[in-house]
């Protein structure tokens, strides 16, 4: 059974290094911990629950599994905490992460203004759709309520 817990372990090191940007000691690391957990499940030892992260839930910054240049692009921004490339995540990370958006930003110790929740293509539509029905224009959001 040796040889199924390095095939499952590469496996699933595989599957976390291709998501997120490992050091080479930390790649170590990864492959010491999963393969210590993997073994002691083989030999039927009860893992006690696992921690999303190293101190994630002791306040700690947790490490994005993508670089933060891929996060926010043209017609897509990426969940930090399931890897899911949406337009819009303000209600995923409500619905999927139980997380309002000051936490998630918390979490990942990202600044609001530098990476938002909205995909760059839908912004610039919303942003379009409000100034064609006058919004943002001085004394003119009366206008637009009475047509």
């Amino acid at each position: 059974m040796s040889s199924e817990v390095l095939r499952l372990t590469s496996q699933i090191v595989i599957s976390h290094a291709s998501m997120t940007e490992l050091t080479p000691q930390e790649l170590v690391e990864e492959i010491k911990e999963v393969y210590n957990v993997l073994t002691a499940i083989d030999g039927g030892a009860v893992i006690p629950e696992l921690a999303v992260g190293p101190g994630a839930e002791a306040g700690e910054l947790k490490k994005p599994p993508v670089p933060l240049k891929d996060i926010v692009k043209e017609k897509y921004v990426v969940c930090l905490e399931c890897g899911k490339k949406m337009r819009t995540l303000k209600a995923h990370i409500r619905k999927a992460h139980k997380l309002l958006p000051k936490e998630y930003f918390k979490r990942f110790g990202l600044d609001p203004k530098k990476y938002p929740l909205v995909c760059k293509e839908y912004s610039e539509q919303r942003s379009k759709m409000a100034k064609d029905r006058g919004f943002g224009e001085r004394g003119t959001h009366h206008k637009a309520a009475k047509k």
